[in-house]
């Protein structure tokens, strides 16, 4: 069990991306890379990762070349999809001890939580967790929020030594090019000064993270939970680049 890396995209305010980004990294993993994982979705206010499990299966028995695209995969590779597991921020870690003590042997568990600091099984949970990814964008509230999150989880527990986590990287998401604009610069320097830093790679803002699957036809799908990223669609997206970038970091 102590093989295990437990991850999380957290923030406390909605819109920054914490969900999909959980959904983009896990899938893009075991379904390119062919690393295990598992998912525990753990966000009491909207359950978004089982939210989408449960759209893509939709999406899938109603679109007759999606149903052929999912069968020829899983009959190629010989694998199944990723576990989502819906439960409590108080019982999330048990949920996963449970998961793998059951024979299960993902290298990374991915933990989908709502960031609020206030609440004691939320900050009992962030404390458990190796690695925490918070998603930071270009909008004054968001990312007023992500900082304001980022610095508590800094001041409360990694500099007081009272938590699991290893590191902690803000993630620049919806950013309007491939490259750090120069705002995300500035900010990068603000936040250097409270101790925090962000990683090389943004996530670009597009209507691609948008699909899934709903489109009828030959659309192409990028977020699913049961398949990975439509290969056109990767191209200056910059996903590849953060998978790698956050694969050196946790090191799996």
């Amino acid at each position: 069990m102590s093989d295990t890396i437990y991850v999380a995209f957290a923030t406390q305010k909605g819109g920054a991306g914490k969900s999909t980004l959980t959904a983009l990294v896990a899938s893009y993993l075991r379904y390119v890379e062919g690393v295990e994982v598992a998912v525990i979705d753990c966000d009491n206010t909207q359950h978004s990762m089982n939210v989408y499990r449960e759209h893509d299966l939709l999406v899938t028995n109603e679109n007759p070349r999606l149903k052929r695209i999912m069968h020829k995969f899983y009959l190629t590779h010989k694998i199944k999809p990723y576990q989502i597991l819906m439960t409590s921020p108080g019982d999330a870690v048990k949920v996963a001890e449970d998961f793998i003590k059951a024979g299960n042997n993902p290298k990374v568990v991915f933990f989908d939580i709502t960031g609020t600091i206030n609440n004691r099984d939320i900050v009992t949970l962030i404390a458990k967790m190796h690695y925490i990814f918070v998603p930071i964008t270009t909008e004054t509230g968001e990312m007023a929020s992500s900082i304001s999150f980022a610095n508590n989880v800094y001041n409360r527990m990694i500099t007081t030594g009272q938590s699991s986590i290893r590191e902690m990287r803000l993630v620049w998401n919806k950013v309007n090019s491939r490259d750090k604009p120069r705002l995300c610069e500035i900010i990068d320097n603000y936040m250097e000064k409270l101790g925090l830093s962000s990683l090389d790679t943004v996530l670009v803002k597009s209507n691609k993270f948008e699909k899934d699957g709903t489109e009828t036809g030959n659309g192409a799908i990028f977020r699913s939970t049961m398949l990975p990223p439509d290969k056109r669609l990767l191209k200056g997206s910059n996903l590849e680049e953060l998978v790698k970038e956050i694969r050196s970091i946790i090191k799996v």
